[in-house]
């Protein structure tokens, strides 16, 4: 008695073109979502009031080392939960793609949380600067809640290691929707 024939499922060398052409769409889909997740950051985050003399900048108030922290760990928070998003859609919408999809969440979150990073600091960011420069002779008090300002007047994140937030939780979620399914992926 012969066996019915079945279809066998496509091998990998007709597959990876379909599976790179997901990845691509879920890195780029990431770093467009960089600047809006950015400018959330901006928004959430806490600020701490500075005037500005001759001397520089003056913090109105006691610094604390909780404000310090503050702008980085909303920025930490703001990237790991939108990482957790991604993560999620990537489950739904491509998770036949394999470890081109893993892969591509670890690149795009990387790329995504370093736009949001940096869209993240331009609110604000002439006003503080301009009133910085030395002979500026309008200074006043400001909001601030922006990193260490590097060479060439850069604004950067205090903690550049928490962009690595978006890519851990992008692939948490992967991982934790992956383990909570019971279809068989074959």
């Amino acid at each position: 008695m012969a066996l019915p024939e079945t279809s066998s499922p496509p091998t990998a060398t007709r597959r990876w073109p379909a599976d790179a052409l997901h990845a691509l769409g879920v890195v780029v889909g990431m770093v467009l979502l960089g600047a809006p997740v950015g400018l959330l950051w901006s928004v959430v985050s806490p600020r701490m009031q500075f005037t500005v003399s001759d001397e520089g900048l003056e913090v109105l108030g006691a610094e604390t080392s909780e404000q310090l922290m503050g702008a980085d760990g909303s920025y930490l928070l703001v990237v790991f939960a939108a990482g957790l998003v991604c993560g999620f859609l990537a489950w739904w919408l491509a998770r036949r793609s394999g470890p081109w999809t893993v892969l591509a969440l670890a690149v795009g979150g990387v790329l995504a949380a370093l736009v949001a990073a940096r869209v993240g600091l331009l609110p604000g960011k002439a006003e503080v600067l301009a009133a910085l420069k030395p002979g500026t002779p309008e200074r006043g008090t400001f909001d601030l809640y922006l990193g260490a300002r590097g060479e060439g007047d850069q604004l950067n994140l205090r903690a550049p290691w928490a962009a690595v937030a978006w890519p851990v939780g992008a692939l948490v979620a992967f991982l934790g929707c992956g383990l909570a399914q019971d279809e068989d992926l074959r």
